[in-house]
């Protein structure tokens, strides 16, 4: 089985004030996507189905011409005062209305501590090994749970269903699981009170249970917009970079989004890394700094034994990293779809993967508030250019060093994405699936092979856009050599989403 979320549409034709249309991808109206691969005689057969997740919100455009709630990016009419705007901002989100809020960036199979999210009469569907719901994810507390099968939205939660602290309005889309223990790991940003607080938590998979394993908070310590965080074998590590809300992100209040609430990156700002211990309750145990940069995806984490001292742990972390925030203005849907545009005024960013030591990582519990602390560099020791975007590789390398990783490659050959790369951190050297002109890749998906042996034994499984016959198909490739192996021609258009998730139709996924 594999699942697809993201933006389905993005326009409403036919409103009382004329066409409506959303400013930005990440705000387009959610779609999620579901296709079944199962072999009958020896060939590999594909049924698929897909459902809107915001039809009431749809609804309620097309007949007020209007969307007041919070969004990434949709920009507002300017005739509304910034008090109207807060007043709006004020209004309670009715957890109900399921098909009312846009929660669409990634997606889980039976997430822990979400069991009461589940759908009236699901009760009886809870034999071990099944898929009891879907559950969707965005930058924010939001989670939303889906029917696995006809994938229609049945809940909407805020993070408080964890856990009674977990109040600020943002997260990480991507939260990260233990691959041996399947617990889950993510926090929570709070913007009220003097400094804003981050709280890391952790979902025990066995018991459903949330704790909150550190709040980080005080001087220096910026409210950001952090998509992802990081999973070593010990350690959470938190990296505040440098998305900044202004007014420590009081500022989505009257911008009724985070986009526009952002500061410019200041690269004399640098970037902050905090290591949570997440085994033996020690909290916060190290703080550093980087020169300043902005992400989406971290990559992967791994530790090892630090050379002077055996009683102290380095930690190396991978990100895909860009050198200011550019790189958010070419997903509006004027630059998508090459119409002019006075948001954008062109890419000058490019990706890299950076790969950073946290060198000397103890046991002992941080003081943030200590006077006259020292606060280690965190090291650059890897670099690779122009690496492309949505990292994925076999999870079950997870928390170890990595050999290989695949990406979507954007080399300037369209607006968004162009081909699949395959690198090797070992030789650097990069083997690319070069489709044919106007087919534009998603994230390709690995899948490892049960009898495989090796890091890249599997296949990976991207849904791809045919741009000029209008329409999609499922592309398997051969993980080794980006050969292909098989596709899945669709009749229609199958949404350009964000995120997905493979699972055996049996059992659970992995949250990367």
């Amino acid at each position: 089985m594999l699942y697809r979320t993201g933006p389905g549409g993005y326009e409403v034709p036919n409103t009382p004030s004329g066409p409506f249309k959303i400013s930005h991808w990440f705000d387009g109206f959610g779609q999620t996507h579901r296709f079944l691969l199962k072999e009958i005689d020896g060939r590999m057969s594909v049924w698929y189905n897909s459902r809107s997740q915001v039809d009431d919100l749809i609804e309620q455009i097309r007949k007020t011409g209007k969307f007041h709630t919070y969004t990434f990016a949709q920009k507002r009419d300017p005739c509304i005062g910034i008090f109207g705007k807060v007043m709006t901002a004020f209004k309670p989100l009715d957890v109900s209305s399921e098909k009312m809020t846009t929660v669409n960036v990634t997606v889980s199979t039976n997430s822990p501590g979400l069991q009461k999210m589940r759908a009236v009469g699901s009760e009886g569907n809870e034999k071990k090994g099944t898929i009891e719901a879907l559950h969707l994810k965005t930058d924010c507390n939001f989670i939303k749970s889906l029917d696995p099968s006809t994938l229609e939205p049945i809940g909407l939660a805020k993070q408080e269903i964890l856990h009674p602290s977990l109040t600020g309005p943002l997260s990480a889309a991507h939260s990260k699981s233990d691959p041996l223990t399947g617990d889950v790991y993510n926090f929570n940003l709070d913007w009220r009170g003097r400094y804003p607080t981050y709280r890391v938590f952790h979902v025990s998979s066995s018991t459903g249970e949330t704790d909150v394993l550190a709040s980080i908070s005080g001087p220096g310590i910026y409210a950001a917009y952090l998509h992802s965080l990081f999973l070593s074998e010990d350690f959470v590590i938190l990296c505040i970079w440098n998305s900044h809300i202004s007014y420590n992100g009081l500022s989505v209040l009257w911008n009724m989004n985070v986009l526009d609430a952002l500061c410019p990156l200041d690269p004399q700002v640098p970037a902050k890394w905090f290591v949570v211990d997440r085994k033996h309750g020690r909290g916060l145990v190290a703080e550093f700094e980087s020169p300043a940069f902005f992400a989406f995806h971290t990559v992967n984490a791994w530790q090892k034994p630090n050379e002077e001292d055996k009683t102290k742990i380095d930690i190396v972390c991978s990100v895909i990293e860009y050198p200011d925030l550019d790189i958010i203005h070419k997903f509006y849907y004027d630059v998508l779809l090459s119409t002019p545009t006075k948001h954008f005024k062109g890419a000058t960013s490019r990706s890299r993967l950076a790969s950073y030591a946290l060198k000397g990582v103890g046991t002992t519990p941080l003081n943030l508030t200590a006077k006259n602390r020292i606060i280690p560099k965190a090291e650059l020791i890897n670099s690779l250019p122009n690496i492309g975007e949505l990292p994925m590789f076999h999870s079950a390398y997870r928390l170890h060093r990595l050999r290989y990783i695949y990406t979507v490659t954007d080399r300037g050959y369209s607006t968004l994405f162009d081909g699949l790369c395959k690198i090797d951190l070992e030789t650097r050297k990069r083997t690319f699936w070069d489709n044919p002109w106007g087919h534009t890749p998603g994230e390709a998906i690995f899948v490892p092979d049960p009898e495989g042996s090796r890091e890249d034994d599997g296949v990976l499984l991207s849904v791809v856009l045919d741009g000029k016959r209008g329409r999609s198909c499922l592309v398997c490739l051969d993980a080794r050599d980006l050969r292909e192996i098989g596709r899945a021609e669709c009749r229609s258009v199958v949404g350009l989403g964000f995120h997905g998730c493979h699972v055996n139709a049996k059992g659970g996924s992995v949250e990367f």
